[in-house]
This record gives structure tokens, C-alpha cells and sequence, in this order.
């Protein structure tokens, strides 16, 4: 069984020629007569590698050897300090109020300031796009205004690099631009951008292009971005594995889902024979699960690459990225069984959650709860957890069976539903279901919970699906009505006593004759061989991908039901076709009554 975290990495490396020069006559000099040439020549060496490469006069060396601000703005008075030394100076101060060793309130009291203004509004800055860049963002820090003119200035000079760079760069510049606040200026830019990416979008073939066109999508045309879309799928195969990813990556976070794009996607990543790593494996996973495309063949590829991966080396973090996005539990389960002591308390977590999400109990189960058991004992008291996630602890040991006294009366209270609910909005439906369900457990195994005030269980007056039911639900309860009539007979929706909704209830004996409901709402004792009949409706989203078994919020309704003496009936979408003949659909649901008869209860 298996169920559909985001982490692209850039790298860039300079080399020197310089470099290379050295290390070849150290390496030629190899007698011990020449050991301090070696050093001298080593440490020339780490100087020479440690320079950028704007160091090119003895001016840029004086500013790129300053250690506080005031040697460093001496270089203002040079004759020949012009444009470009003072975005060096800019990107130097700003790194410098990034590490925390120079503030913003220090940079305006220097007196060099207005000088400095002065040499970035004569522009001739000559230092590139990148290098603008970091200048203008720079700026930014340091405190001045997006519409000031010493921005408008470098601004400018961005508008003019816009008509001679490449596409890629371009991209570039809208990645920059987005981490910035809007000015008049600012659109202009991102406005000239636009205009040449779609003029020029022949231009466009690199995976990382696509990846920083589909993130500022919302700055294009619709339409325009379609195209791109349809264009990537014929150049999508002769991209890397690791770009495909990233591919797939930036649609999940953006949520964009081009259906004929998604399956070129999984069809190249499944085809490529080289093996998934655990960090693509788990990025595609993610994005898979963003956007609700379960691709089954990739899916049962990743799971296989991954279970032969999950080695001790892999970081508790990996296992708790996976968590959020896949069911091949057995191995993680396995994992994190043999390596307990690397495993992060969050990830312990995610785990809990995501097996009662499914509803699964791995091979390992028993030795591995006493472990997690212990350690969400002992964390329970001194975490900081939201009342959100602490009401899905409870819920989730709910779900898998082992939900105690002293959880359930931490999120059943007063205290805490009062701080749960006044947080979020009015009549938030899984909240108060969830709620209901813990509550409902507790009454079950007859706790104490008399000094709760807050009424028990939350009411819904309106179905699920607010202005229309499912097609699926509809049928399901014509063909009932069918042997059961409806009404008196047969109760459509609601909730039990307990708060756990279902989709149909009836009373029937195991010779098929109903009672009327409205006779035993009371408690009244049942008829001889009768029961309670609770009809509960699945559909996609209430099963498992792959399997046709419920979610875990299903399975522990059908638990709870059960445990309130009903006899439950479970119509899967996969079993039930609305569009079948009436006499097929009667007698199904018939048979499964009759089994539902039959069973003992538990």
C-alpha cells in the first residue's frame, strides 16, 4: 500500500587560471630545499583563490581588503573610485549587515554616504547583470526606498542590460525581482521581462528556465504559459532525471496540472533504468501528492527503488520528508525500528499520523510502539504542539487503537476546545468530526469526562457536500429504497446518538422485514434477530490508492459504529455502479445486508 517534501539545490564553483598555475609549480619544486617556496607559494595560492574576480586594480583590492566600514568608504576619496567600485562597496556593506556586523543605522550616520549616492546615480557600472542584482538588492538592506532615486538608478541600468542578455538571465532577474517590494519602477521591469520572455520564447529549452517560467507563471498570459506547457512535452525526454524532477517539483508547488505534460513526465521517469535517490524519489512524491495525479506504474517504481535505499546512513529527516508523502511503510517502519536512536521526535510524529491516515499497522508494529509509545508519553507534556496537530495525535491513536485516558481527556476539555475552536472559523466540519470521534471513543470505554461542560457531539445540519450530494450517494440510497422503504422505513443521512455520520440507517430482521424507525429512537429494545443497520457510502477519497481499503477516518467510523451495536454496510465506488440496472444494484445491496446480518458483532 502506498500513498501520494520540496528541495532544489543550486551550485556555483569559480576557478581561478591563476590557481592552477600555482599548484603546478608547487607540485614540479618536490625537494625539501624548497619547502618554503612551497609554503610561500601555498599561501599565495589561498590569497589568490580567495579574491573575486572584480578585484582587478589596486583600488578593488583596497575595498575588497577593508575589515570595518571606514576603511572600506576611505576608497570613496580615490580620484579614480567610480560606478562600479561603488556597487562593490554596496555589496560588501550589505553582506556585511547580513552577517550582523554592520547595521543600517550605522550606514546612515557615515559621512561617505552622500558620496557614495552621488557615484550610483552617474551609473557606467560595468559589473553585469548579477552584479547590478546584488547591488540593487543590496541597496534594499541597507535601507533605502524602492522609489528612490539611487534604485531607480541601478533600475535603469537593469532595463538597459535587458536588451542584450540571454532568456536564462532574464529569468533571472524575475526570480530577483519577486523577493522585492513593487514600485512604478519595479513593474516597468518585470513588464520589459515578460514582454522579451514571450517574444523570444523560442529561446526557451533548459529544464531550469522552464522551472523559473512556470514559478512567475501568474505574471504571464494564460495562454502563453499553456503553450510552454505543450512545448515541454516534446523536449521533456531529453532532460535529466534530476530536471524532470525539478519539473514535476515546480508544477506541485504551483499547482499547476497539465494532464497530457504530468504524463510525459511519469512516463520518462518510470521508463529512465538508472535508480530513483530517496531525495528525487521523495520530491516526486510530493509533487505527485500536490497534485492529485497518481501515476500507479511510477508510484510501484519509486516504492521499489526506495525500500533498497532505506539503509542506516539515511538522515531521520529523509524518513519524515517521505512521511508526508508516501505509504511504502513496511520498510520505513522497518527503518526506523533498527534505528531508533536517530529518529527526531517530529518524524515520530509524521509517522503516527500517516499510519492512522491509512489505517495500516506494519510487520514490526509491536516492538516498534513501545518505543513510540514512550517517546510521545514523555513528549506530550514538554512539546509546544499547535492545538491543531495535538487533536491529530489524539485522533490518530484513535484511530490505531491505542488512545489512553490521559491523551483523551488532554484535547477532551474545556481549556483546550474552547482555544481550538475560538482559533479557527465557525463550524469547521473536521475539526468537529474528529472531536466527535475521540469523544466517542472515550463514551465507549466509559471514561470519566464529567467535568466536561462543552455539548457533545457537534451537530451537522447540512450533508458533506453542501448543495448537492454525490451521483454515487443518491443512487446508493434509490436502489435501498428499492426493499427498504424510505422514510419511515429507511433514514437518510445523519448522525448517531454518538455523532458519527452516516449515509442511510434502518432497522431490518434477518428475514428482511424493516421496522419502522421512529418506534425505537428511544432505546426501546430491538425485535428478536433485527438489528441496526448503518449504511456508510465510500467514495475515491474515502479509500486508499492502490488498495480497496478505507482511510483511516473510515475505518475507525466503521469501528465505532460497530462498537454502538450497528451492523455496518460499506458501499466502495469500486464495487457499485450507478449506472448499472436497478434489479443488479438492488440485489447487491441486498446481499451485503444480508452479510452484514450474518456477521457477529464485535
Amino acid at each position: 500500500m502506498f500513498r501520494t517534501g520540496l528541495l532544489v539545490k543550486f551550485g556555483i564553483v569559480r576557478i581561478t587560471s591563476s590557481c592552477s598555475l600555482v599548484q603546478t609549480s608547487v607540485k614540479w619544486c618536490s625537494t625539501s630545499a624548497n619547502l618554503f617556496l612551497k609554503q610561500t607559494d601555498s599561501k599565495t595560492d589561498e590569497h589568490l583563490s580567495s579574491e573575486p574576480a572584480w578585484v582587478k586594480t589596486p583600488l578593488d583590492k583596497q575595498i575588497f581588503s577593508a575589515s570595518d566600514a571606514k576603511s572600506l568608504l576611505m576608497s570613496v576619496e580615490h580620484q579614480n573610485f567610480d560606478g562600479r567600485c561603488a556597487i562593490n562597496v554596496v555589496n560588501i556593506l550589505s553582506r556585511w549587515v547580513s552577517e550582523g556586523k554592520f547595521t543600517v543605522s550605522d550606514f546612515q550616520k557615515l559621512d561617505s554616504k552622500a558620496k557614495l549616492e552621488e557615484n550610483l546615480l552617474k551609473g557606467e557600472f560595468s559589473v553585469g547583470l548579477f552584479g547590478t542584482l546584488q547591488a540593487l538588492k543590496g541597496l534594499l538592506l541597507l535601507g533605502f526606498k524602492p522609489n528612490s532615486k539611487v534604485v531607480e538608478s541601478l533600475e535603469n541600468e537593469i532595463l538597459w542590460l535587458l536588451r542584450k542578455i540571454t532568456l536564462g538571465q532574464h529569468l533571472l532577474v524575475m526570480d530577483y525581482y519577486s523577493q522585492m517590494q513593487e514600485s512604478a519602477r519595479h513593474q516597468q521591469v518585470i513588464k520589459e521581462v515578460v514582454s522579451n520572455v514571450q517574444r523570444r520564447w523560442v529561446e526557451i529549452v533548459e529544464a531550469k528556465d522552464f522551472v523559473s517560467l512556470f514559478k512567475h507563471a501568474a505574471h504571464f498570459n494564460p495562454k502563453f504559459i499553456e503553450k510552454m506547457e505543450d512545448v515541454l512535452v516534446e523536449l521533456v525526454q531529453g532532460f535529466s532525471q534530476e530536471d524532470q524532477t525539478k519539473i514535476l517539483v515546480i508544477l506541485g508547488a504551483t499547482q499547476r496540472r497539465s494532464t497530457p505534460l504530468l504524463r510525459a513526465l511519469s512516463y520518462h521517469l518510470n521508463k529512465r533504468s538508472d535508480k530513483l535517490s530517496v531525495r528525487l524519489a521523495a520530491d516526486i512524491l510530493f509533487a505527485l501528492h500536490r497534485l492529485s495525479f497518481h501515476d500507479h506504474l511510477l508510484m510501484e517504481r519509486i516504492c521499489n527503488d526506495l525500500v533498497t535505499q532505506l539503509t542506516p546512513e539515511v538522515k531521520s529527516s529523509t524518513i519524515g520528508s517521505l512521511l508526508t508523502s508516501l505509504g511504502c511503510l513496511d520498510a520505513v517502519c522497518d527503518w526506523v525500528n533498527h534505528n531508533w536512536t536517530k529518529v527526531r521526535y517530529q518524524d515520530v510524529l509524521s509517522l503516527t499520523l500517516c499510519l492512522a491516515a491509512l489505517d495500516f499497522l506494519p510487520s514490526c508494529w509491536e516492538p516498534l510502539w513501545e518505543k513510540m509509545s514512550v517517546l510521545l508519553r514523555q513528549k506530550r507534556v514538554s512539546s509546544d504542539l499547535s492545538k491543531f496537530i495535538q487533536l491529530d495525535l489524539a485522533w490518530s491513536l484513535a484511530v490505531l487503537n491505542h488512545l489512553d485516558l490521559e491523551t483523551g481527556q488532554s484535547v477532551l476539555n474545556d481549556e483546550f476546545m474552547g482555544e481550538l475552536l475560538g482559533s479557527i472559523p465557525a463550524n469547521n466540519r473536521g475539526v468537529q468530526m474528529k472531536l466527535n470521534q475521540v469523544w466517542a471513543v472515550a463514551i465507549l470505554k466509559k471514561w470519566d469526562l464529567s467535568r466536561l461542560k462543552t455539548a457533545l457531539p457537534f451537530t451537522f445540519n447540512t450533508p458533506a457536500t453542501a448543495n448537492q450530494k454525490p451521483t454515487l450517494n443518491q443512487a446508493v440510497v434509490s436502489a435501498l429504497s428499492n426493499f427498504i422503504p424510505s422514510g419511515k422505513y429507511l433514514r437518510e443521512g445523519g448522525q448517531t446518538r454518538l455523532g458519527i455520520e452516516i449515509d442511510a440507517e434502518c432497522i431490518i430482521n434477518d428475514k428482511g422485514v424493516p421496522f419502522p424507525l421512529a418506534d425505537y429512537d428511544d432505546g426501546k429494545e430491538l425485535p428478536a434477530n433485527s438489528a441496526r443497520v448503518a449504511v456508510i457510502v465510500l467514495n475515491y477519497k474515502d479509500l486508499c490508492k492502490g488498495k480497496s481499503f478505507s482511510t483511516g477516518a473510515q475505518a475507525l467510523r466503521e469501528r465505532l459504529l460497530t462498537q454502538s451495536g450497528y451492523r455496518v454496510v460499506t458501499v466502495k465506488h469500486t464495487e457499485f455502479d450507478p449506472r448499472d440496472k436497478l434489479v443488479k444494484k438492488v440485489q447487491y445491496l441486498e446481499q451485503l445486508v444480508k452479510n452484514a446480518l450474518s456477521t457477529t458483532r464485535m
